[in-house]
């Protein structure tokens, strides 16, 4: 699947940062003497304001400077330069996969003089990008979320809504750019990919309320598109997530918020407020080891969500009353030879309805640690950990507690997630930066069905009750990341190489309807014997259940296991060119290839195509980025790209292919309309049967 992109902005320009989709940031800019001439070989010395760590640079040639692949933060620099007064610059930021264009002026040198710059220098942007958008840690820490996920944030972000696919709570459910899928957004957390690759979300999925605590996070990019060469894998946007490191001061936060239903309103589909509760707590501790040398920083997220389930049926009441015929066009409920077998049923109906616990109960952990191994090389280590259980909470929707399903319907579902991962920044040289990434991940989700009875349901009472079509199930997920880039700083082309590999093991079990599924529609009986006919007694749904005739029966067969491994390559190459000071121009190219295990794959006879996935190895994607700033001291710029993209295709398509290729039995429909009369009546034998060996209810009786 491709998706092409070519888009055209034109904006005022005040901002500093412009996106690289990288999991770093960058500070370029130039260094001028008091006529604005270009000063060559001038000292810039930056220092990150947290950790001390220090990077020098001289200008080349034409006054440039770059210092690429820096982890976002506060920074301050000094410039020298022979002949001139030294510049300090403080409150220099770099955003997640930005880069921010800064100008020294240089003045002339006096006998005992310096020029300090409280604030940033000078700041212009020209280069070629994407439209994006930075929420940071204020924001993070600050705007109230329901549940303190920190990805609801995205919502906030041009062309984000949410995907039809998500659960149906405002809160929940998948994220969608531009109206892509939610399965084309793609998460990275500090260079790493950061997605399940059996149903393409983010790891743990939006069952768990959150894998990553707001306090650990520093800021997050949000890109629906780019034309940077290294952002793949995505045809709706990438989340580029970074998260906090230590410093050279110890700091510390500790947080506890309370959310309880005495402080809200009543839902307007019910006629009493249910008593639920929402905890959250938690703490940050950070610090050096070492100062300038070595940082750690961890944090623990405790949640406890008390939120009942309330039944109703489907008309909104909490009891099940049969209704009397209103004229032969309209049958009743009941007549007076069963009244009292429908009113019995009914009365157990009613049972379904009430209000039940649910519970989301989990954790999350968090501990990194940094080291600056040498003037030239900064090491990064991390290991983040999710636990997630409860009651009643495969289906459980935080901004309602209404369902018209039973409660045997739903379960309780595990999530677990481990990542481990390092990073290694190394400079090669004064102009040659390397960012190696390595990653291990694991995510296993398992959920457990309240019941083992079919599911049954009748329309216009209960939309079903007993063993749910979706479990129980289990996935469980490995992947191994790689990843590499090289940044080259020439006079005026910026240079960037690099690949990645992501292997990933999948182990799948989903028996989706094993237990067999009655659907009790309206249908004509006997009025004698209950039997189908043609043209005779019509049984309304709770009639039709009281005598236990339903209209169809469902149920499948076959395999339930998958193996849908799949590995993912990628490389690209990327040339940013300042043609001007107030033009720019970016070409790259990027080749993303996904294979997929085969071993597990069969072919049927009797369909060919059957039992293949198929693999397309021409997957190049151009990308290309112009801008030009009009102006010089508050320029406005435009912009227009163009880019091809190549998403990664869900693990959960393969697995069907790899399940349903024919060659077993696949499943039964059973319809009760259609029936027949004499010899033929031993084919209702033999369905009978087919039901029974299956361990289901006699539904259908012998003649």
């Amino acid at each position: 699947m491709r998706r092409i992109i070519f888009f055209v902005a034109v904006l005022s320009t005040v901002a500093r940062c412009i996106a690289q989709d990288a999991s770093t940031g960058a500070i370029h800019g130039t260094v001028l003497d008091p006529s604005n001439s270009r000063i060559a070989g001038a000292t810039i010395a930056l220092i990150n304001d947290a950790t001390g760590f220090h990077y020098e640079q001289a200008t080349d040639s034409m006054g440039r400077f770059a210092f690429e692949l820096l982890p976002p933060g506060e920074y301050s620099a000094r410039v020298t330069a022979d002949g001139m007064s030294p510049q300090v610059s403080q409150n220099l930021h770099v955003n997640i996969g930005g880069i921010s264009e800064i100008e020294f002026k240089l003045s002339l040198a006096g006998a005992h003089e310096m020029v300090t710059v409280s604030a940033e220098p000078k700041s212009v942007e020209t280069q070629p990008r994407g439209l994006s958008a930075i929420v940071d840690e204020r924001a993070i820490l600050n705007l109230p979320l329901n549940g303190r996920r920190f990805t609801d944030l995205c919502l906030l972000t041009p062309g984000a809504t949410q995907d039809p696919r998500g659960q149906n709570s405002s809160s929940n459910g998948d994220l969608s750019f531009g109206g892509i899928r939610g399965l084309q957004t793609s998460y990275l957390v500090d260079g790493g990919d950061n997605n399940n690759a059996f149903f393409a979300q983010a790891r743990g999925r939006y069952r768990a309320p959150y894998q990553f605590s707001n306090e650990v996070i520093k800021e997050f990019r949000v890109s629906p598109n780019s034309v940077s060469a290294d952002s793949g894998r995505a045809g709706g946007a990438v989340v580029n997530v970074v998260t906090k490191s230590g410093s050279n001061k110890f700091h510390g936060t500790g947080f506890y918020y309370l959310r309880n239903s005495s402080f809200d309103a009543r839902d307007p589909a019910l006629n009493f407020k249910p008593s639920d509760q929402q905890h959250q707590f938690g703490f940050t501790v950070g610090g050096p080891l070492r100062r300038h040398r070595a940082f750690f920083f961890a944090g623990y997220d405790q949640h406890i969500f008390h939120q009942p389930t309330v039944v109703r049926f489907v008309n909104g009441g909490t009891v099940v009353i049969p209704q009397p015929g209103a004229g032969p066009a309209t049958p009743g409920d009941y007549e007076q030879s069963d009244q009292a077998q429908v009113f019995a049923t009914a009365a157990q109906l009613s049972q379904q309805s009430g209000l039940y616990p649910s519970k989301l109960l989990g954790n999350a952990g968090f501990a990194k640690l940094d080291v600056n191994v040498s003037p030239r090389n900064l090491l990064s280590m991390r290991i983040s950990t999710s636990r997630y259980s409860g009651e009643n909470n495969v289906f459980l929707d935080p901004a309602s507690p209404l369902t018209t399903y039973g409660i045997s319907d739903n379960g309780t579902e595990h999530v677990e997630t481990e990542t481990v991962a390092a990073s290694l920044t190394s400079g090669l040289s004064l102009k040659l930066i390397s960012h190696f990434r390595a990653q291990f991940s694991r995510d296993l989700q398992w959920s457990e069905s309240n019941s083992n009875l079919p599911l049954t349901r009748i329309p216009g009472i209960l939309d079903g009750f007993g063993r749910s079509t979706i479990l129980p199930r289990e996935t469980r997920e490995h992947r191994i990341h790689f990843a590499e880039t090289i940044s080259h700083e020439g006079a005026r082309h910026s240079w960037k190489f690099g690949g990645d590999a992501l292997l990933t093991q999948i182990y799948n079990f989903f028996p989706s309807t094993f237990g067999g599924e009655y659907l009790f529609d309206p249908i004509k009986v006997n009025p004698f014997t209950f039997q189908p006919m043609i043209g005779g007694l019509e049984l309304t749904p709770l009639r039709a259940y009281a005598h236990q005739v339903p209209h169809y029966y469902f149920q499948r067969l076959g395999p339930a296991v998958s193996h849908p491994d799949t590995n993912e390559y990628a490389a690209f190459a990327q040339d940013t060119i300042r043609a001007t000071d107030h033009f720019g121009l970016s070409l790259g190219v990027r080749y993303d290839l996904q294979t997929f295990a085969t071993k597990y794959l069969k072919t049927n006879p009797l369909w060919p195509d059957s039992g293949k996935v198929p693999l397309d190895a021409h997957n190049f994607a151009p990308r290309v980025g112009l801008s030009y700033a009009f102006g010089d001291q508050r320029p406005l710029v435009a912009r227009i790209g163009y880019g091809l993209f190549y998403p990664r295709i869900p693990q959960i398509y393969n697995s069907a292919i790899e399940t349903d290729n024919g060659l077993s039995p696949n499943s039964i429909f059973l319809n009760r309309r259609i029936y027949t009369t004499g010899r033929s009546s031993h084919n209702t034998r033999i369905h009978w049967s087919i039901v029974r060996r299956w361990g289901s209810h006699a539904l259908f009786r012998p003649a």
